[in-house]
């Protein structure tokens, strides 16, 4: 391999590895936040589209908070387990104590006048329905059985998606059911054997432009009944009914005529090191795709990504596990105008075989990225933008179990951590997303603290054309007439109004702009030819390399250390005065970062100097440093 092939190697592999860290270390401006004591037990957030108000459920609690003006202002809701109820509870054996209050765990609009909110209310759950003016009524002014959408326990889950006004709920455990619970439709179910042990992690709607055809996805784990002690304990599964689903008349008379399941695997079919545990998963309607959090056996998370046309496709096409016979031409699960009921032996067919044979596998059998790091993924959303030039790009956020979130550029094979954002004052997991493109607007909560950010905060990408460009953030591109990093309109066509490059091959967009650039002042430091001295160099962009020079001729390395490449002198690196510049370059553009003269005096050493430099967040100690 000659020199010029290894260099492009490795400056591709530095490029590919560079992309599945952060590139931007931010604590966003513009945010809100609402803080709760430990005992909230915050669970589970619910937020209109357009809205101003988020709904949180929590122990014995449900708070509502309205954003406005900059302002968060709570309304709290008692909603405790009555005294009586309690003490049942506690008498019941191998129960935890802890347990025996109202978790709230369901909040889900029904219709334009009421949202159900449903908790386990001390292993009794019990239902209330809320009206537009927040008053609260109890459950016995709707016919629901407040047990079919909670489990008793908090440690138990529970997922709910409410479509046309119908309550479709999931209950994990050993008794695992998905069900119709409430609506104008049949209430029809699962039969038993077709979950086993089931962990429910969310649910969705897939549209279709015949509404015939529309399919809800519950999300979920199984309990690997077959694994050998090497094997994984844990299967990843999708499960799918139609919509229109009313249950058969002669068999399967209280259950669902069209469900079906399939085994969802993270990686590639060939690859041991697959990951099989699913965390959460969103799918994005606008571009029929499913993302999804999944996990191993060592604790390290990976993300993977779905097309949704080609799951609905499997459906349609693949064999049934276990069944060897000649599928009917009225294909198991099919979805039927309203008053068409499946054959008799289709529905037999379906009692006995739930389950896909097909294997579902990610977009290329590939991950997206795993996360390296000591960090795990707990939660993501996903958003389709336009660009500046008007073209859908996809956006993750992805939160993680120590409260950061990261926001990650998904376009084609290119997978880009665009930012990892520090919202909360206290490191928690991330617990819940929810997200309004609507309203520009992401809101994440920990079991703490609640957070709503902007989805464009592009003002972090500082004043210049490069710098805003260089962030890859589909939502912010440069003004040339403002001369600021603005925000995109989601709104109209809006090609060629801002300067915007997603293309890491393609940075020539802000060459020949005249930019105002803010110059640090020099830095004068004064020290002893025998001393010490760390001078710390901000790292802007973690995909850019730094570079120090002295008087523009000689290079000298630099140690990473947290947010700064610091130049140390040592035995390895002796003390030397003159002007010391730290540059960064990424991706063709350099800038220089920070600027030092140092310069060495002749006076009698003190015998204990101890100076402390801060920047960027990061302590650096230098000994006998006089800063002029």
């Amino acid at each position: 391999m000659t020199a010029l092939l290894r260099l492009c190697f490795w400056s591709l592999v530095c490029l590919a590895a560079s992309q599945k860290i952060p590139r931007l270390k931010l604590v966003p401006t513009d945010t809100l936040n609402a803080s709760f004591v430990e005992e909230a037990g915050l669970m589970v957030l619910f937020h209109d589209a357009g809205s101003d108000q988020l709904f949180i459920g929590g122990r014995e609690q449900l708070w509502i908070l309205t954003f406005k003006d900059s302002v968060v202002t709570p309304t709290q809701i008692q909603l405790s387990a009555d005294e009586k109820v309690k003490e049942n509870c506690k008498k019941k054996s191998g129960v935890n104590q802890k347990e025996c209050h109202n978790f709230i765990q369901v909040i889900q609009r029904l219709n334009s006048t009421n949202i159900i909110v449903c908790g386990t209310n001390a292993a009794s759950p019990k239902c209330w329905v809320l009206d537009n003016n927040n008053t609260y009524y109890e459950r016995h002014t709707i016919k629901i059985k407040a047990e079919d959408v909670v489990p008793p326990f908090p440690s138990q889950t529970a997922v709910t998606i409410a479509v046309d006004g119908n309550l479709y709920s999931a209950l994990s455990g050993s008794k695992s059911v998905i069900q119709r619970s409430y609506g104008p439709r049949r209430l029809i179910k699962t039969e038993d054997n077709w979950l086993a042990r089931a962990e429910f992690i969310s649910a969705a709607l897939l549209p279709e432009s015949n509404k015939v055809n529309d399919e809800i996805y519950f999300f979920y784990n199984e309990v690997n009944q077959s694994a050998g002690l090497d094997d994984e304990p844990y299967k990843a599964q999708l499960g799918r009914m139609c919509k229109v689903d009313e249950g058969g008349k002669n068999l399967l008379i209280d259950s669902w005529t069209t469900f079906l399941k399939a085994r969802l695997v993270c990686g590639h079919s060939r690859d041991p090191k697959r990951f099989h545990r699913l965390r959460d998963a969103f799918l994005l309607k606008e571009g029929r795709t499913l993302y999804g959090i999944f996990s191993n056996s060592w604790g390290k998370t990976a993300v993977c990504k779905y097309s949704m046309n080609e799951i609905s496709s499997t459906f349609k096409t693949s064999k049934l596990k276990g069944y060897t016979s000649p599928l009917p031409t009225n294909r198991p699960g099919t979805c039927m105008a309203p008053g068409s009921q499946p054959s008799k032996n289709t529905l037999m067919i379906i009692k006995d075989y739930p389950e896909i044979e097909t294997v579902i596998y990610p977009e290329g059998q590939r991950l997206l990225y795993l996360l390296e790091n000591n960090e795990t993924y707990t939660r993501v959303v996903a958003d389709r933008v336009r660009d500046a030039n008007n073209v859908s790009q996809d956006v993750l956020f992805l939160g993680t179990d120590q409260g950061k979130i990261h926001k990650v550029l998904q376009k084609g094979e290119q997978t880009v951590i665009i930012s990892e954002l520090s919202p909360f004052k206290k490191e928690a997991p991330v617990s819940s997303m929810v997200l309004d493109t609507t309203m520009g607007h992401l809101y994440v909560s920990t079991e703490f603290e609640v957070v709503r950010l902007s989805l464009a905060d592009c003002e972090q990408y500082k004043d210049t054309c490069w710098n805003c460009v260089l962030a890859r953030d589909p939502y912010c591109g440069w003004d040339p007439n403002t001369l600021t990093c603005s925000s995109v309109s989601q709104v109209g066509n809006h090609s060629g109004s801002l300067l915007q490059s997603l293309d890491p091959q393609s940075t020539d967009v802000c060459i020949g702009l005249e930019e105002q650039k803010t110059q640090e002042a020099l830095k004068k430091v004064s020290v002893d030819p025998t001393g010490y001295i760390y001078l710390p160099c901000p790292m802007r962009s973690h995909h850019a390399t730094y570079t120090w020079k002295k008087d523009d001729s000689t290079t000298y390395s630099c140690s990473i250390d947290g947010e700064s490449c610091t130049l140390r002198f040592g035995e390895t690196t002796p003390m030397d005065q003159g002007v010391f510049k730290c540059t960064s370059k990424e991706e063709g553009y350099q800038e220089e970062i920070t600027a030092y003269e140092v310069t060495l005096n002749s006076g009698r050493m003190p015998e204990v100097s101890l100076v402390v430099v801060v920047a960027t967040g990061v302590l650096f100690l230098a000994v006998t440093i006089l800063l002029l």
